[in-house]
């Protein structure tokens, strides 16, 4: 019978698992990087929540029996093949608005806040790719999207209930158990990405204008790096059916 340690102990096992899940850099990670590195930490915090609550899904899916069917070669492909698809249109939209931003004339781009009320022209391309990061139910919807479709994720529920179950210290498997799994695994999670967050836009003040662009064209070189990957992964898995 478990005591209340070992259930203690249960949640910071499922909570540091959902942590180093976090950390490999993805297209998630990505996004997040891209609006922390512009000041806009509600945004950022918006990819975050998206990301977690599709991670909640496939938890649920995971933990209550449609796991099996999900890790099917064919339907991981085909999410394989999707997160690639959404991954190259965000590198390319990302890449875009960092050539564009390379190309403008610098005093349309000095305050992120002049945008707006400029009557001077400014140009109409840059104002939109900033109001595009700003916005916290896009970046939720691509933070949801960007996880969803990511195949990984379905397994990591999966494998990380099998470890806890082999090293016996999985409690018995009650609702109550599933739901407080969920609950650490996503907040380990959500943590990782939070602090990934935060620390990235606490350091965007002390980033130049200049090195702020390279910076996001280099987030555009390696979305599309990232997708090219997956779409190949997804091809591979295909032809071997």
């Amino acid at each position: 019978m478990h005591s209340l340690v070992d259930t203690v102990l249960f949640l910071l096992c499922v909570y540091g698992m959902g942590f180093a899940a976090a950390i490999p850099v993805g297209a998630s990670q990505l996004e997040v990087a891209k609006r922390s590195l512009k000041g806009f930490l509600l945004s950022a915090l918006a990819v975050v929540a998206g990301s977690v609550s599709s991670d909640l899904v496939y938890g649920f899916i995971a933990l209550f029996g449609l796991g099996a069917l999900l890790q099917q070669p064919a339907v991981e492909a085909g999410f394989w093949l999707l997160n690639g698809l959404l991954t190259l249109v965000l590198g390319i939209i990302t890449l875009r608005d960092a050539i564009r931003e390379n190309a403008s004339a610098s005093e349309n781009l000095l305050p992120r806040t002049v945008a707006i009320d400029n009557s001077s022209q400014p140009t109409i391309t840059e104002p939109l790719a900033i109001a595009r990061l700003r916005k916290p139910g896009v970046a939720y919807l691509t933070g949801f999207s960007l996880a969803f479709t990511n195949p990984m994720m379905i397994a990591w529920w999966l494998l990380a209930a099998q470890l806890l179950r082999g090293v016996h210290l999985a409690p018995p498997d009650t609702l109550a158990t599933r739901i407080l799994f969920l609950a650490a695994g996503a907040l380990g999670i959500g943590s990782y990405l939070s602090i990934f967050a935060l620390l990235v836009h606490r350091a965007h003040k002390t980033v130049s204008h200049q090195r702020s662009k390279k910076i996001n064209s280099l987030f555009g070189v390696a979305m599309i790096a990232l997708a090219i990957y997956f779409i190949i992964r997804s091809v591979n898995v295909f032809l071997t059916l």
